[in-house]
């Protein structure tokens, strides 16, 4: 065998060597693309479902602590030295009721008022004092639900109706109902107009919020709505958060 035949023999199988390699190498390079994807695909998908969850347990903590102190009334003391319940609390903006709301007609969102008497120190739900008028007497707040954010308004009117968090699709309010204020037992809960007039016989309140994703996730599942309707999949990851609470104080 001629040195030039065994020479263009051996530069052939070097390039079907090479060939191979770079074959393998962008084999490597497309798996670890693929990969990488993934992992991106993944972590924005955790990221959102965070970011939900915060946003939930950010409006439930801010609903829970008005309502858990809805109701509450000073205790004054008398000439005698004996003590009593202060006579100044006149209920959400005068309404004579710590708890009260209005329906969203059709499925539109609910309404919910909370309120307890002023002692000097209490925040709002923005954490503001109120109006000057309404010091040692009350201690407002309404939450609401507007172009997609969960609105409160506070006890100082200035301040004007604030958003506590974004990405709010419905805001849905169940209230539990005794039929008598000593009486034992589970609670029957019924909308805002099932109440009627009788809110001194609300004890406790369940409040619903639906939240929903900024971005789009082609995996998004539906979901059990705030409504009890099941709700389709459309790209968007969705948190709905029930909680209730126990009204511990007497209502007005």
């Amino acid at each position: 065998m001629s040195p030039t035949f065994r020479s263009e023999r051996e530069s052939g199988r070097m390039l079907l060597e090479l060939i191979v390699a770079l074959a393998l190498g962008m084999m490597v390079v497309l798996a670890a693309l693929g990969t990488l994807a993934f992992v991106q695909a993944s972590a924005t998908v955790h990221g959102d479902a965070l970011r939900l969850q915060q946003r939930a347990d950010l409006a439930i903590q801010v609903i829970g602590t008005q309502l858990r102190q809805a109701g509450a009334i000073e205790l004054v003391e008398t000439e005698g030295g004996m003590v009593r319940f202060s006579t100044a609390f006149d209920g959400h903006a005068g309404s004579g009721h710590a708890v009260r709301g209005e329906n969203g007609r059709g499925a539109r969102p609910d309404t919910l008022n909370a309120s307890h008497q002023d002692d000097g120190e209490a925040r709002d739900c923005l954490g503001n004092r109120p109006d000057a008028g309404a010091q040692g007497v009350r201690m407002d707040s309404r939450f609401s639900l507007a172009e997609g954010s969960l609105r409160c308004l506070g006890a100082h009117a200035a301040t004007g109706s604030q958003v506590i968090v974004d990405g709010v699709e419905d805001f849905q309010v169940l209230y539990g109902m005794r039929s008598a204020p000593t009486e034992d037992g589970p609670f029957r809960f019924v909308d805002a107009d099932g109440v009627g007039e009788r809110w001194h016989e609300v004890g406790a309140v369940q409040v619903c919020l639906q939240l929903r994703s900024d971005g789009r996730h082609p995996e998004a599942a539906g979901v059990r709505n705030c409504q009890g309707a099941d709700q389709a999949a459309d790209g968007r990851l969705r948190r709905v958060a029930h909680a209730t609470f126990s009204l511990r104080n007497m209502s007005l």
